[in-house]
Order: C-alpha cells, then structure tokens, then sequence
C-alpha cells in the first residue's frame, strides 16, 4: 500500500487532534475520582479503580503491534476517541461500581491506543523524529493541563456537567479525526528475517527513555507528594511545586520540538540521571527554594524521557519496523508507571522513605554506566 504525498495541514489537524484528546483526558482524570467520592466510594477503591485503568493502559499497547499492521493508525485514533466517549458516558447513566469500572477501562484502553498511534502517524510526517514526537508530547501536554480548569470550572455547575465536557470532546474528536491523512498500516515482516523486536540489544537505550519517562509520571502521582509534604510544605505549595515540574517538562519537551538533534542519544543518559539524582535527593533536603530547583530538574528530565526514547527507537529500526519499536517504548514506559510506585509501597515494610527513593533513583540511574549511542539502522 503507497503512501500518501505529504499534506502540511496534516500536522496541525493532527495537533489539533491531540490537544483535544488531551483535553478530554485531563478532564476525565480530574472528575472521575471526585466523582466517585461523591458517590460514596472510599479514597482505597478509587485507587483501585485508577489502578485499573493505569493496568488497562498497559495491556492496550501489548497488542498495538498486531492492531497497527492490520488498521490504519487514523482508525485507531477514531476508535480510541470512540472508547472514550462511551466510557465517559456510560457514568453519565450510571454512578455505581460497573459503571466506574467500564470508565477506567476505556479511558486505559483509550489512552494507550490513542497516544502510541498518534505518535506513529507523527513520525511518518516529513522531518527530525525528535521534532516531530516532541511536538505531538507537546500538544498532549497542553491538552493535559487545559483539562483539569476546564473541568473544575464546570464543576461548579455539577461533575456531570465535566463529564458531559469529556463526552462531547472525545465525540467530536472521533469525527475530526477522519480528516487525517489515511496512512497505510505498518508491513509486519517475517519472523525469520529478523530477531523479535523486543529481543534487540540496540532498542535498550530506547525502552530505558521510556521507563525513567514513566518512573516519573508513577512517583509525582503518588510518593512525591507525600515527600513534599513530610518536608513540611503546605498543600497549597505542594499543588505549585507539581505544577512548576509538569510546567518544566512542558517547556523541555517543547525545545526538543523546535530545536531537537537529528540523533538524541546521548541525552537519554543524561536525562536519566538528572531524575535519578532528583529522586535521590528529594526526600533528604529541605527548604521551597531548594525542593523547588530539584521538582524543576525531575519535572524536566522526567518530562522528556519518555520523547527521547521514542524517538532512539524511531531512528533505530526500519520504517516498517517503527511502529511495534514506538509501542515497545510506550509498553515499559507504562510498566515503570505501575512499577515505581509499587515497588517504593514495597520496599517500606523494611526501609524508610528515603532509602526506598534511593533505591528506585539507582535504578533508573544504573543502566546510563552502560548505554552507548548505537548506529541507527537507518543510516
């Protein structure tokens, strides 16, 4: 199947998309928990509920590399915005336990298919891969921060009245989303010509990208607040240094989109261990200035990551190849964000806190001693 000429306003459908989808998300995530609350579940089921849709968010990407070779990534991209309009609105009907669960699933499923087919119709547009993956991070991001005010806004009306924000959102998306350039799907090649992708030794630097990328998301969603709080800042400045992080992550991101190298390599090591040292740090130091200059370099490390490893993997394989690489990526990066936060939970039974973040920052750091830039398969 031929590809399609390039179309310059595919890019900014493309964003336009994103954003909105982003949106949606951030809305979803913002009212589902309250909204549960509100319908008497307690503060431990709606963790386990969160939990569903963070596990559900990894399975969806486990079978990414077979739905991308035989589906075009413009109808999976309608299919997750679909999911999530019915998801959403399934609670709109019913604010008992089915109907929270089929919410989480579908916004787990959604978000592991959206974003990971999203990223593979990106990389097929003309230009630097880091570019063009930072971009869509970008515009992922945004959508993620307009997502929460919207719905807080509309909160004032009712939590419905967000939900149905998110309905509509996801809905229009699905239909906006058929405007995009209709790529083939990806050739899956044969197993004999070459090892499993997840076997290969030049994608390791990649995955890791993806997994100190979600490290972060898992412990700034659950143990870093509580560190911040335990070093005796108010909830009001904690809710500040989280956004001064996720703001920094923002920026960095959005620099590697108007200025990323044609190979980032190198920078995965360096990103890696600016959150290691972040994370190791955090729990034993003191002082708003000093907590802050550290939420800012784990927020920007971590922020980025994730682009760097998507794009390594992007550059290292075969155009055909791509796809099943960005998903294997987006897999661990989901993995490490179960992962952190569970094994930080763990390891507190024998450790304290800030031996437990230490343990978790050396992890991330210690596969930087070993990596070296490889020679992408493409050159």
């Amino acid at each position: 199947m031929d590809e399609p000429p390039p179309d310059p306003d595919d890019r900014r459908r493309l964003s336009v998309l994103v954003v909105g989808f982003g949106t949606a998300l951030g809305v979803t995530a913002f009212t589902y928990p309250l909204l549960a609350l509100e319908s008497g579940f307690s503060a431990t089921a709606v963790g386990f509920l969160a939990s569903v849709s963070a596990a559900l968010q990894l399975g969806s990407r486990l079978v990414l590399p077979y739905l991308l070779s035989k589906f075009r990534d413009r109808a999976l991209m309608v299919f997750a915005l679909l999911v999530m309009a019915v998801s959403a609105g399934a609670l709109l009907m019913t604010q008992d336990l089915i109907g929270f669960v089929i919410a989480q699933v579908g916004q787990g499923f959604a978000r592991g298919l959206f974003h990971t087919a999203s990223q593979t119709h990106a990389v097929r547009n003309p230009g630097v891969a880091s570019r063009r993956l930072a971009f869509v991070q970008t515009t992922a991001q945004f959508g993620r921060l307009i997502g929460p005010a919207l719905a807080g806004s509309l909160a004032v009306i009712s939590l419905r009245a967000s939900l149905l924000a998110a309905v509509v959102l996801a809905g229009a998306g699905a239909v906006f989303a058929a405007t995009l350039i209709p790529r083939p799907p990806y050739q899956r090649r044969s197993r004999s010509h070459r090892r499993p992708i997840w076997l290969r030794a030049d994608l390791a630097q990649a995955c890791w990208g993806g997994t100190a990328g979600g490290v972060w998301r898992g412990l700034s969603e659950s143990f870093v607040p509580v560190i911040l709080t335990e070093r005796g800042l108010t909830p009001s400045v904690v809710g500040w240094l989280l956004s001064l992080a996720d703001g920094a992550g923002f920026l960095t991101t959005a620099s590697v989109a108007r200025w990323g190298s044609s190979d980032v390599r190198p920078f995965v090591p360096l990103a890696a261990t600016g959150l290691a040292v972040a994370l190791a740090l955090l729990p034993i130091s003191s002082g708003v200035l000093v907590l802050g200059g550290l939420m800012l370099v784990a927020g920007s490390a971590g922020g980025v990551s994730g682009v760097l490893g998507t794009a390594v993997a992007s550059d290292t394989v075969e155009e055909s190849e791509q796809g099943a690489a960005i998903t294997l990526v987006g897999t661990y990066r989901a993995g490490a964000r179960l992962a952190a936060p569970a094994t930080v939970s763990g390891s507190l039974a024998a450790l304290a806190l800030p031996a437990a973040m230490a343990c978790v920052a050396a992890a991330v750091f210690a596969p930087s001693l070993w990596f070296v830039p490889r020679r992408s398969a493409r050159t």
